[in-house]
Order: structure tokens, then sequence, then C-alpha cells
């Protein structure tokens, strides 16, 4: 449960510090796209390339598959406050500047931090067989598990024997999705989280919703930039897709992808075992199984813009108009703006900091 004395002094300090866009970052879009047009000179001090085993997927057995994640501690360990799992979102990777500047935020304030790049994303893609998918939990559950041996035996000297050491989670869009899902299948015997908390920005509860925005006429940019993404993906692991398909038919059915609802529907939902693209969507959406299984979650942090152009604010305000006592072990924040992983203000990135003292009181 939340110390409602800290979850106070949380309140208070997004009371005294709300978002105010930064100019020339004016309007939903321009708040998407700021992190674009940024040179990228974020570099950890001391990354350390962890490889974390997983199983196949649909498959209770260990092939072969790993995550590659990259580990970095905080100098001092004196204040050390835990260690922040980060996931990136749809087409992306650990590469990515946001990431890797909440990243480094965290570790400036006594987190450790594990950039976990997911199945078949970025450097890791000749790690695992297949891609992603917005449900794929058991990768997830795995990969904590392993992670957790990891930590009790290679890092217990740096981490000065500590065996309680919290692990928490980040997850910027459809990462953040993929850790609530992770969160509401991990079932455990003696009732332990699968993370102490859990923060998402800009992240999906409705699939379904979400890509119908994103194929509205107006973000058609958008797509065909994710789409390049994908593709780039898809063929990155031509040699584990191969298996699926004939040269010639893998060629022809990639360069006819002209939507992420036609990359799902006929690479993600069959991959994950999905009967079809709206079972792969309904099934994934963490909107229809929140309530039921309110007691799988952590504390938890939704932070979610009106004006984000990729994924529509509606569930994430339905979810928060429903909340009761019961709930309060969810915190929900929805500002007028800040796109879709913007929240740029003049004073850095809004809910970076937002994440960091949420982190910082539970």
């Amino acid at each position: 449960m939340i110390n409602s004395n800290l979850s106070f002094k949380f309140s208070d300090y997004i009371n005294k510090r709300p978002f105010n866009q930064a100019f020339p970052w004016i309007g939903g879009d321009l708040q998407t796209l700021r992190d674009t047009f940024i040179f990228d000179f974020l570099q950890a001090k001391t990354n350390k390339k962890i490889l974390l085993p997983i199983n196949n997927i649909l498959s209770e057995k260990f092939e072969g598959d790993y995550l590659l994640g990259f580990l970095e501690l905080p100098e001092n360990f004196d204040c050390f406050k835990g260690i922040v799992l980060i996931t990136h979102g749809l087409g992306g990777s650990t590469r990515r500047f946001g990431l890797k500047r909440i990243a480094r935020k965290l570790v400036n304030n006594g987190f450790g931090v594990l950039k976990l790049n997911l199945r078949g994303a970025g450097s890791a893609r000749y790690l695992a067989k297949g891609n992603y998918s917005a449900r794929c939990s058991n990768d997830i559950i795995l990969a904590l598990k392993n992670f957790r041996q990891l930590l009790n035996s290679e890092f217990k000297y740096s981490l000065k024997n500590r065996e309680d050491i919290p692990i928490f989670g980040v997850g910027l869009s459809l990462g953040g999705t993929i850790l609530l899902n992770a969160c509401l299948d991990n079932s455990s015997k003696n009732s332990k989280k699968l993370l102490d908390g859990l923060a998402c920005v800009s992240s999906p509860l409705d699939l379904l919703a979400c890509s119908n925005c994103i194929e509205r006429p107006r973000n058609s940019l958008y797509q065909k930039w994710l789409m390049q993404r994908l593709k780039r993906q898809l063929w990155d692991g031509f040699k584990n897709e191969g298996l699926l398909l004939p040269k010639s038919n893998l060629s022809k059915k990639i360069k006819g992808l002209k939507t992420i609802g036609e990359f799902d529907k006929n690479f993600t939902a069959p991959s994950w075992g999905f009967k079809s693209l709206k079972d792969y969507y309904y099934q994934s959406s963490p909107i229809f199984r929140i309530q039921s299984l309110i007691k799988n979650l952590p504390p938890t942090l939704l932070i979610h813009a009106k004006d984000d152009p990729w994924v529509p604010y509606q569930s994430t305000l339905n979810l928060k108009n429903s909340l009761n006592e019961s709930f309060n072990k969810l915190t929900i924040l929805i500002t007028n703006k800040g796109g879709h992983n913007g929240f740029h203000s003049n004073n850095g990135c809004w809910s970076d900091e937002a994440v960091k003292n949420w982190l910082l009181s539970i």
C-alpha cells in the first residue's frame, strides 16, 4: 500500500508544479516530436550488459532466447533507493533518447536502472526469436525472476549484501502497457507483487482505440514513421521470421504492410497465439482487467495528456472516474497538454521529474 503521508507529499508536489508546455514546443504534435529534433549526447557512465534467459514464445521451455538489458548503478550507495526497470515503446529500444534521459535522472537520484530491450528490439534482435507484443507477460515475469537471482549472486557485494532490494518499473508508451499486463498476469503464492511500484507514461489501456486513433488521416505521417521502424525490426530478424515463410513470400508480406493494424494482424497476433487481431487487442488491453485484478498491482502511477495524438486519454480518464477508496494504490495524472511522451517544460521533462518524485514517495 502507498504510505498515505508520502502520497500526500507527492500530491502537494504536483499541485505546486503543474505541467506547463515550453515554447516553442506548443501543442501535442510538437511536444511529441521534440525529442526527434534533439542531438543525443546522453551516455551512461557504467553500463553493464545483462543477458536474461526467457522461454520461447508460447513455450515453457528455454530454447536459447534472451532479453538484453543494460544495468547502470549509482556511484554512491549510501542512499541507494532500489532498481528501476525501464521499458520502451512500439518500434523502440534502449537507444531512444527519452528512455536514456529518464534513466540518467533516476541514477542521479540514487536508483539503479535496468534499461531493457524487449524481445526482438534494438541490439537484442539476434538474441531471441520473434517480436514482443503488448502482452508478452511471460517474457517480463521470467526476466525479472532471473534478474533478481542475478542481483543476489553477481551484484550482492556491490549492493552491500542487501537482499530486500526493491525493483520498480517505468514503462514508456506501449512499454507501460506491457508492464501493466505482466503485473496483472503475475501470480504468487506469497502474494508478492511482480514490482514494488510501477509508473506508466502515455501508455495505451485500450489497444483498439489506440489503433483507430493512429490510423486517422491526420496521423498518416506518424504511422508511416512507426511502420518504417517496425519493418526494419522484421528485416533485422529475417533469419528467425524466415522460418515461418519462404523468403519471397516474407519479402512481399513485409513490403505490403501499411498500417500498425496490418503488422499486428499478420505478425504479432498469430505469433503470440491470439485467434485474431480483435482478440489480440481485447486480451492485451489492461482497461478490461484492472478492476478485477487490482490485487495484483503494486502502487501504480499513470500519466497521460489530453492532446496525445497517438493514444486517446479517454480510457485513462474513465479509469480515474471509476476509482474509489479501494483503488488507492492507483495515482492517475491527466494533463491538458503534453503530447505523447512529451511533457517538455521550461524546467526539462515534467513527466521524468514527476515519475522520479513519485518513486521517492512510495
